[in-house]
């Protein structure tokens, strides 16, 4: 059994995306809907403003602290939340398919994700390390190998 987390470096990225993508927004706002009155301009600039500085300040950092994966031969489980904890628990057994999304320098952004796909739902292992990704994927895929070759008859 082996327990895995968020990388941390995905976390800063998105502290840092939050805010400039908010700005953007607003200025497209400012530009594309001039004839709105300008008192409700500024409040949706000081709600977006607020929103964003609470995403990246607050709520990122606790959540990034929460998420823990754990892969054993017999179990996937993931946990994350911060006022309300999320535990979700899969079957290596159940496991019908799983791949690696990889983004554009995944191994410095750790902006790397697994979909692991079983009968009737999917588990997303998110930000993860490169390293972590590919050893978790090498590790489902030779452990429901096995699973497969012990349970097949032979002919």
């Amino acid at each position: 059994m082996k327990q895995y987390t968020a990388n941390s470096h995905a976390q800063y990225i998105l502290q840092v995306t939050i805010p400039i993508a908010a700005i953007i927004l607003i200025f497209l706002l400012w530009y594309f809907l001039p004839f709105l009155p300008h008192w409700l301009l500024w409040v949706i600039t000081v709600v977006l403003n607020a929103a964003a500085a609470m995403l990246s300040a607050c709520f990122l950092p606790l959540w990034f602290d929460s998420v823990s994966y754990t892969i054993s031969e017999t179990h996937i489980t993931k946990r994350c939340g911060i006022i309300f904890v999320q535990e979700q628990t899969m079957r290596t057994q159940a496991l019908q398919y799983s791949t690696i999304l990889r983004t554009p320098f995944s191994a410095k952004s750790g902006l790397n994700f697994i979909p692991l796909h079983a009968y009737g739902g999917t588990i997303y292992l998110a930000f993860l390390r490169k390293q972590d990704a590919e050893e978790i994927q090498h590790f489902l895929q030779h452990t429901i190998y096995h699973l497969i070759t012990d349970h097949e008859e032979p002919l």
